[in-house]
């Protein structure tokens, strides 16, 4: 029993580990170490509930093993969304913002971030929400720098060329959106610039 709890645990935390390597590797890329390392707090706090997994179920009578586990993975799997939704709190409520349509309070936002922490990211996503206000010249401007930060960054390609579109020149925006598919793209935004390609082919 003890053997499959931690082996399950350690599952976990691997596929945890992963995930957010994933999702921040932008941050390897452009030297920001410690940024990275925060935002791997949820895995470092899974990996002390894994490391401790073993001496709480050796405490526990053989009888309540899978009560004592359902507690205890329970009561990691909540610590671990607490840590990491206290992980660039200020991140989070600006994708909120986007995502419910209040562009200019989420470009407001990821200004007052790039003030503090002139990430790559940020000035992509700037981009995105300027584009979304009728702001074409300012996203092309925030995509611009978010490309000479990071030219492996995606989604900057493709905030670029949705601007460059917007200012009519689509030869140019093709050509970003071409480079989505030789950068670092999730297969997500990778479908989202090949519709993107499809409707300017059609214009």
């Amino acid at each position: 029993m003890l053997f499959y709890s931690t082996l399950a645990a350690l599952m976990l935390l691997a596929g945890l580990t992963v995930a957010l390597a994933l999702q921040n590797r932008d941050l390897l890329r452009i030297g920001e170490y410690r940024e990275f390392l925060v935002r791997m707090i949820p895995a470092f706090t899974t990996a002390v509930f894994v490391a401790g997994l073993p001496f709480v179920l050796a405490q526990a009578e053989v009888a309540r093993y899978g009560v004592v586990l359902l507690v205890y993975l329970s009561g990691a799997a909540l610590l671990t969304v607490v840590a990491a939704r206290a992980v660039a709190p200020e991140e989070r409520r600006a994708g909120r913002a986007f995502r419910s349509g209040e562009y200019e309070k989420a470009a407001d936002q990821y200004e007052e971030m790039i003030q503090t922490r002139p990430l790559p990211r940020y000035f992509s996503a700037l981009a995105a929400t300027r584009d979304a206000t009728g702001d074409p010249h300012a996203a092309l401007e925030a995509a611009e720098h978010a490309v000479k930060r990071d030219p492996r960054l995606g989604i900057a390609y493709y905030n670029r060329a949705s601007a460059l579109a917007a200012l009519g020149e689509n030869s140019r925006a093709r050509s970003d959106l071409q480079k989505v598919f030789e950068v670092d793209a999730g297969r997500r935004l990778k479908q989202a610039a090949g519709d993107a390609l499809e409707t300017l082919e059609r214009r």
